[in-house]
């Protein structure tokens, strides 16, 4: 028996068939429908949208820019807070911690400058329940959080330090493109180690034997002369 698509039709949107979302689509639907929601607020690099504990009394909408989530370890005997997830353009912070136990889970920090839309929480869960396509969008931005940490935790799970690195390498946004590839790290290399899950020591050794890869690093500034030979070695083709 073929199923027929469930198609959903909001408010001066259009259809959404459910069967064929993909975390693009979510992300665009979800920018469109919920930047007219709150008013859009600069935010500059350290800056902290959220603490660990704290009451979900905003929800931020990412329009641009790199934001670290990360969770204190009591047990470490270290201040220093463990990186667990980054968030960039539609992604709606805090949407899952609401939906639990409106608390934050995590604090969440600004690791490269940008504007987030601040929502209220309250409003947009009225508003949800009476429009099913807005509804749709914020389960849909639920599911993509749910894969991505998933996706996270398989590729720390199967994948080699010198793996995880470079398809971080390769996942950050180009500073300049020519035959190669120019990337900066949005974050101090002992936070990237930590979110990588590594020491900064075993970084520092990746990233020197990236250079037979044509990978060389000046402070934050990485140059990638192949970016083929990098996806081909992460793949495990080379």
């Amino acid at each position: 028996m073929v199923s027929t698509p469930l198609v959903l039709k909001g408010r001066d949107a259009m259809p959404i068939d459910i069967e064929r979302l993909s975390d693009s689509a979510v992300t665009a639907a979800a920018v469109r429908r919920l930047m007219p929601l709150g008013g859009v607020r600069p935010v500059p690099r350290d800056a902290v949208l959220a603490r660990a504990g704290d009451a979900v009394d905003r929800l931020f909408l990412v329009l641009s820019g790199r934001f670290l989530c990360s969770v204190p370890l009591a047990e470490s005997g270290s201040d220093l807070p463990v990186p667990v997830e980054e968030l960039m353009r539609g992604t709606l912070i805090g949407l899952a911690d609401w939906c639990a136990d409106r608390r934050h889970s995590v604090t969440v920090e600004a690791v490269a400058a940008g504007e987030v839309v601040e929502i209220d929480p309250a409003r947009l869960a009225a508003l949800a329940a009476a429009d099913g396509e807005l509804a749709l969008v914020l389960v849909g931005l639920l599911s993509i959080g749910l894969r991505h940490c998933i996706g996270a935790t398989e590729a720390m799970r199967q994948r080699t330090v010198k793996q995880r690195t470079a398809a971080y390498l390769l996942g950050l946004p180009p500073a300049s493109r020519g035959g190669g590839l120019e990337v900066r790290l949005p974050m101090a290399k002992k936070i990237l180690a930590a979110h990588l899950g590594m020491t900064q020591q075993s970084l520092s050794r990746v990233l020197r034997h990236l250079r037979a890869d044509g990978v060389s690093v000046r402070g934050r500034h990485v140059a990638i002369a192949d970016p083929g030979r990098l996806q081909a070695m992460l793949e495990g083709h080379a």
